[in-house]
């Protein structure tokens, strides 16, 4: 999912890991024997494409004149054959760099859509990148999100029944609630925002220059 949103956001090469260690937040990077399998993955799946900057293109847009594509063309095959004087060929044209499909870009919305709620590491993925769902569905998402907190909640402040003495013990169980509460604050905030979008704006009066008014 996060692989997906963030080629949704550009397509990307080495932005594409320092994005991802981004959106990991606190809970840690991403590394590259996790993030370059996944992506050959999603290439044997048609969500993701590769693109080769080491194939020579042509140089602005052909425009049909021959004054202006003769150029261009002769450009293209200067590119094709000159080399650098050290024998190696630039390794900036020849880094891979990966873009999102329209089957990618359907597999994005189902991940958005059907993650886990319970899953807090994939719904930081999911605030991320809900921009790219209609309203009604962000609202939903953030529902079922709201319905997981509500209920670990109750639990956490359910009376144990063995209770302890130990503050420390007490200490975590006081911040695991105090943490949810806050979450589900946050997602009180999130759902606000996402209504307000839904609201259609009010179009204002406009004022004449006699001081009467019309739509």
């Amino acid at each position: 999912m996060a692989i997906l949103g963030v080629l949704k956001e550009h397509e990307a090469h080495g932005f594409l890991k320092k994005r991802m260690a981004e959106l990991a937040g606190g809970s840690g990077g991403v590394s590259f024997g996790s993030l370059y399998p996944a992506l050959n993955r999603l290439e044997l799946a048609g969500a993701v494409r590769t693109i080769d900057y080491a194939r020579p293109r042509l140089v602005g847009p052909l425009t049909g004149a021959i004054s202006g594509e003769l150029p261009a063309r002769r450009h293209q095959r200067i590119a094709a054959t000159s080399e650098p004087k050290s024998g190696r060929r630039d390794k900036k044209r020849n880094r891979k760099v990966y873009g999102i499909t329209d089957k990618g870009e359907t597999r994005l919305r189902e991940l958005l859509v059907n993650a886990d709620p319970s899953d807090d590491r994939a719904f930081h993925v999911q605030v991320a990148f809900c921009r790219f769902l209609e309203p009604v569905a962000r609202l939903g998402l953030f529902e079922r999100r709201r319905a997981h907190l509500t209920l670990e909640l109750a639990k956490r402040r359910r009376p144990s029944d063995t209770p302890t003495t130990d503050p420390y013990l007490r200490s975590l169980k006081e911040r695991d609630i105090t943490t949810l509460t806050d979450d589900l604050g946050w997602l009180d905030e999130l759902t606000r925002i996402t209504q307000d979008q839904l609201v259609p704006a009010v179009p204002q009066p406009v004022v004449t220059a006699t001081g009467g008014t019309h739509p």
